[in-house]
């Protein structure tokens, strides 16, 4: 009982620190698209990715987009796009 009660305020702690930010696709799916496209590809790109995440390379490389919307149907694997896309979109 007194593990769980340590973990708990351990917990509580944390709670003072995290946030969490909405964000809406539908205002912001084009500005997410570009800033992944900078990110991967400007000056040879400023990220790389680990080969173990092939379905996020495989999401990444069957992505097609016009006019920056992206076509859902033709991606596999989108959901890992659009994780990705909310988890790089606070990097400069």
């Amino acid at each position: 009982m007194a593990k769980i009660e340590l973990q708990h305020t351990q917990y509580e702690a944390l709670g003072g620190y995290m946030f969490v930010i909405p964000v809406p696709f539908s205002k912001y799916h084009k500005d997410m698209l570009a800033h992944c496209k900078e990110l991967l590809e400007y000056q040879n790109g400023h990220m790389v990715i680990h080969p173990r995440f092939n379905k996020l390379i495989t999401a990444l490389s069957t992505a097609i987009a016009d006019e920056w919307s992206l076509d859902k149907k033709a991606i596999s694997h989108d959901d890992l796009l659009d994780a990705f896309r909310l988890f790089i979109q606070f990097w400069w």
